[in-house]
This record gives structure tokens, sequence and C-alpha cells, in this order.
């Protein structure tokens, strides 16, 4: 299927009060990145929130949001600051940029929904835990591809990238790109290039920092959490959501929900083998149900 089968229900908004208080973009995101929703006429009980991981964009999460949208909710995929927009943009967002629009977001439509189910891809789900691990107007959680390893970075490590972050706050690291994946975002892939150039390039020093102090606050979350969760675990993705489900089987042990993707990799909403896409997204739809009327 083309993008536009699953696009043509977007808006490119969210509410502009969801990022009041937090770090304000210089640049405009790019069209892969911009913020998005999708609602029904007559609004739903019921809406899924979906949370972006590191240096993500909400382009990624056309596919999974089309269909939940077609199961009768409304769902809404805000871009977190400095994502999306510039690498300078990035290097300027925090943590708690990324962690507080979330959070801003959960407590408005916690006011005009009956309940709020997460859909959160990689760091985002450690964010999705700490804003949602005790609240009971959230219902369904969905990690996608969690992003719990490297909780334990050695402490000397941690003081150089500390040090590094004061004189050179980006890196230079590899990035390949790659035209195999099924990207669905409108005007797909016309942004690649540049997300590579502005981010994946990178190793921005601080934010590695962050984005572990992001996850080992997840995890300690997840260890009380009250929520039935299911997570997405592609096979392919040996380096983190392999290794973090296996986590996540060991806190929660037998109650523990995993859905194991075959042939799937980090990228699994938009993945190389359609047949490993398809299977993220149902079980994210077999988990979720029809909205309730």
């Amino acid at each position: 299927m083309n993008s536009e089968t699953y696009t043509q229900d977007i808006r490119y908004s969210v509410p502009d009060s969801w990022y009041a208080g937090y770090y304000h973009d210089q640049a405009v995101p790019c069209r892969a990145a911009r913020s998005f929703s999708m609602l029904h006429e007559q609004p739903s009980r019921e809406c899924w929130l979906i949370i972006q991981g590191y240096r993500g964009y909400p382009g990624e999460f056309v596919r999974p949001a089309s269909d939940l949208f077609k199961l009768g909710y409304d769902v809404f995929v805000p871009r977190l600051p400095g994502n999306g927009t510039s690498r300078e943009d990035f290097i300027r967002s925090h943590a708690s940029d990324w962690i507080g629009v979330s959070r801003a977001a959960l407590e408005d439509l916690k006011t005009r929904y009956s309940r709020v189910h997460i859909v959160a891809h990689s760091m985002g789900a450690a964010i999705a835990l700490i804003i949602a691990w005790e609240d009971a107007a959230v219902g369904h959680i969905v990690l996608a591809c969690p992003s719990f390893t490297n909780t334990q970075m050695p402490l000397s490590f941690r003081l150089r990238l500390r040090l590094q972050s004061l004189f050179k706050p980006v890196i230079d690291c590899h990035w390949q790109k790659s035209t195999a994946f099924h990207l669905h975002y409108e005007g797909a892939p016309g942004d690649d290039d540049y997300l590579g150039a502005e981010y994946w390039t990178w190793t921005f020093t601080r934010h590695h920092l962050d984005y572990w102090k992001v996850m080992r606050q997840g995890m300690k979350h997840l260890c009380r959490a009250r929520h039935d969760h299911l997570v997405l675990c592609p096979l392919l993705d040996d380096f983190i959501s392999v290794p973090s489900t296996t986590l996540f089987r060991q806190i929660v042990g037998d109650e523990a929900r995993v859905a194991e993707i075959p042939g799937g990799t980090h990228f699994v909403f938009y993945d190389i083998d359609p047949t490993a896409e398809q299977t993220a997204v149902q079980a994210i739809c077999d988990y979720a149900g029809p909205c309730p009327e």
C-alpha cells in the first residue's frame, strides 16, 4: 500500500498547550517529523497517545496510528522537543522537555477521554512508564522495542561523557542509509537524508547521558507498575529489544505479555519485512480491541 492509504485521515497538529513551558524549537519540523492526530467527527470515548523514541519522529508511527484509528480510537502523536527540526534544537533540548511534553499530553487527554492508552517506542517506553505508572486513567500500555539496556553505564564513562559535553556536544558516528524500509509518512522517503545529517550521524554527548537517565528512571517505575503491558520484541533487534524484553520478563515474571516478531527490526512499524510490520501492528490491534462505544 502507498502512504496515502494511511495518511488520508491525518491532521498535522496537536494542542499547542502541551508544549507550554518546554523548549521551543527554532527550526521548522521536516515533513516526517510533524506532530499529527487522527480524530473522528464524533470524538471517541477512548484514545491512544503514541510516544516516540530517542532521535525519533512522529512519521514513524503512521501505520499503527492508522490501524488504531480504524478500530474507532482517536490517536495523538506529538513530536518531542528537539526532534525532527535541527541538530541545534536537539542540543538545546533536555530529557525534562521530552518527559514534560508527554506528561502534558497525557494530562490533557485524560480530561477529554474516559481512558487513555499508550504506544511507546524505544526510549519512549521508559517515558511512558514514568508518566503513567500509577495513573488509573491509563489503560493499555504497549512497549514497542523497549530500550532498557545499558542501564549500568560505568561511572567512569558517565564522567567522561559529562566532561566531553562541556566542550564537544556532538561527535561523529557512523550512519548507513538504507532504502529497504517501507516508510509511510506523507512524502516518504524524502526526509531520510535530512534526518540522517541532522541526527543519526552524530553522538550527542549530554543527551546520551539524558537517555541513560530516562532508561534508569523507567526501569524503576516498571518494577512498581500497576498496568497491563504488551511488549513488542522484534527478534532481529538483538542489541536493544531482545535483552530489554529478557529484563522485562525477569521483573514482571509470569504476568509478562510479550509478542515476539520474527524478522522484525527496531523499526518494526515500517519494517524491511512487511510481514514483520503487519505482525507488530496486528498484535497492537488485537491487544486494543475495538474502541468501546
